[in-house]
């Protein structure tokens, strides 16, 4: 288990818990126009914690879910790319020379909701302009995160190919062998060998299921793989409101049983606090 990366934790839940209003559709991307200075002090906390990754607060800066706040295409564009250039900036801002920038990139629609997904075209296209973005703005890796579906993943990496970054791509899940669409995990590692991925994860799934999916898959992995689990109890809240969650005894504990079956990365999602990511990086301090 020696010689693990530490991810941060999470951006959206955090901003809740510190009196930060998250506005439907948009949620956590308008904090880095109207709260910047609590962004970037959460970015600055996780990397006191001993994180060597941190992600950029990009989960909804697409004109996709700016569309949904009431302004016209041109406007929501607008607005997005905006939020998306302050969410990077304040990471790199907060990040140093030390730590590494992952710009995160979510699903087109609702990460919980894998139906509404669109068709490829579409969806390549807004992938691609997304990491666009992240790219002149100079992000150390591209990251798809809470992938729910082989159709939108396939669509992101096509999207993301020609981009000369990392590419990692986390997965939430439905059950230990199946997304949250149903596509088996089997079907969709088959489909990733098509393209360049240098980090598989789970994300956003409670601790339980992220254990009995890394127990079940780990011979699966062909490259760096990690988790960065949801901390609430029972299934993901939607809009990141958490109000009954995992004990840090019980993180930890499944923290260390991925690292003894040779995770490479390990963080936190909803729910978790600056606390967790301190906890982890103890871990590593201990073992040393």
């Amino acid at each position: 288990m020696a010689g693990y990366k530490i991810l941060d934790g999470a951006i959206g839940s955090e901003l809740i818990r510190r009196g930060v209003d998250l506005p439907k559709h948009i949620w956590s991307a308008e904090a880095n126009v109207t709260n910047p200075d609590t962004v970037k002090r959460i970015h600055e906390e996780y990397v006191a914690a001993g994180a060597d990754y941190i992600t950029t607060n990009t989960f909804r800066t697409t004109p996709r879910a700016y569309l949904k706040t009431g302004v016209d295409y041109e406007e929501s564009a607008k607005m997005a790319k905006n939020s998306l250039l302050c969410g990077v900036k304040l990471a790199r801002d907060a990040a140093g020379s030390s730590v590494k920038v992952v710009g995160a990139i979510a699903p087109l629609e609702d990460c919980y909701m894998p139906q509404l997904f669109t068709n490829q075209e579409l969806a390549v296209e807004e992938f691609c302009q997304t990491a666009k973005w992240l790219s002149k703005a100079k992000v150390d890796i591209l990251l798809l995160e809470t992938m729910n579906s082989l159709a939108e993943t396939e669509a992101g990496l096509i999207a993301l190919q020609n981009f000369k970054h990392p590419i990692w791509v986390s997965f939430i899940l439905k059950n230990d062998r199946h997304l949250l669409s149903g596509d088996p995990i089997d079907d969709v590692f088959e489909m990733m060998k098509l393209y360049s991925v240098d980090c598989i994860m789970f994300n956003c799934n409670p601790l339980d299921r992220t254990a009995m999916a890394v127990e079940k898959l780990v011979d699966r992995f062909s490259s760096k793989w990690g988790v960065y689990p949801n901390l609430g109890v029972g299934e993901p809240s939607p809009d990141g409101n958490i109000t009954n969650y995992e004990s840090m005894e019980k993180f930890i504990s499944l923290i260390d049983r991925v690292l003894h079956l040779g995770a490479s990365v390990v963080g936190a999602c909803c729910g978790s606090s600056p606390e967790h990511i301190a906890a982890i990086n103890k871990m590593r301090h201990d073992s040393e």
